[in-house]
């Protein structure tokens, strides 16, 4: 899923296995996988007061993605990443950590992937916008290798989505399964809320294990459907949409119907439980099992 760029005027800084690097000199390997073929993964958290939010969940995340990808090799400096915006005095931000496959041939196994750590400075004062949303026809296959993580080949579609969508007056796009359900937006969780439900569609779908929506799962504030489609999302009384960068994301518009947007009462009572959360409990830990 794409990230948003940080506003020029802002910093950022980058390590590269580790080490410091210049964020605009080209320093990757010619032959490393990630840039020939995407073959990567990475995640993508929020910097309040100076600490990355949620970093285990995260932490568990990538984990989970660099087993199943076949990258448990690569070296992620968890210690170094978790203390980055202190010791680069940035309060508020957006802190990716991207790994690749690393240089060599493209079937050959990853015994030395490449970790970047990329921090961006975000202005705090500068509200998350409300997004105009269009119904894509782009869909997820649920059975996808890959589905549920976030590959860099998977966000390789999204410029290419999102340009058809702002062709119909939209700047974010909704995609929906191979089965005609609702999944994802191009870099977002969503969450319909009709008649006082308040669901996001099931994992099932494949969309991602967004971290945003699952705090929200974790509180009971949103349930998971079995069953939602893009009708469902055209016709609800709030769109919402979720992401690890930009919290809870007012929707005014879907294939141009009007939504609430700010003016949602459940987009009001999902962004005041959030922003609690983020300032009481920076690294909230999942529930316990059963």
């Amino acid at each position: 899923m794409a990230d948003h760029a940080p506003t020029p005027q802002l910093r950022s800084w980058t390590l590269i296995d580790g080490e410091p690097a210049d964020p605009g000199t080209p320093l990757v390997a010619p032959n490393d996988r990630g840039v020939l073929s995407g073959d990567g993964v990475y995640t993508t958290m929020a910097v309040f007061g100076g600490v990355p939010f949620a970093i285990s969940r995260h932490r568990r995340r990538l984990t989970d993605s660099l087993d199943y990808l076949g990258l448990e090799a690569a070296e992620v400096p968890w210690e170094r990443v978790a203390s980055l915006p202190t010791e680069l005095g940035v309060a508020d931000g957006r802190l990716r950590i991207t790994v690749t496959a690393g240089p060599g041939a493209p079937l050959a196994p990853a015994t030395n992937p490449t970790v970047f750590v990329t921090l961006s400075e975000l202005d705090p004062g500068v509200p998350t916008p409300a997004l105009s949303v269009a119904n894509g026809v782009h869909p997820r296959d649920s059975r996808r290798f890959g589905a549920g993580h976030k590959t860099i080949a998977g966000a390789a579609d999204t410029r290419g989505v999102l340009a058809r969508a702002r062709r119909h007056g939209a700047n974010e796009s909704l995609h929906p399964t191979s089965d005609h359900l609702l999944c994802e937006g191009t870099s977002t969780n969503v969450i319909v809320v009709t008649g006082g439900r308040v669901e996001t569609p099931s994992l099932s779908t494949g969309c991602l294990p967004g971290i945003t929506r699952q705090l929200l799962l974790d509180a009971g504030l949103v349930t998971e459907a079995e069953r939602l489609t893009p009708h469902d999302a055209t016709h609800a009384d709030e769109l919402i949409l979720t992401s690890s960068v930009r919290g809870v994301i007012p929707v005014d518009s879907v294939d141009q119907r009007p939504k609430p947007g700010r003016h949602g009462p459940v987009w009001q009572r999902l962004d005041a439980y959030l922003t609690q959360l983020r300032a009481a409990t920076p690294d909230p830990q999942a529930p316990p099992g059963p």
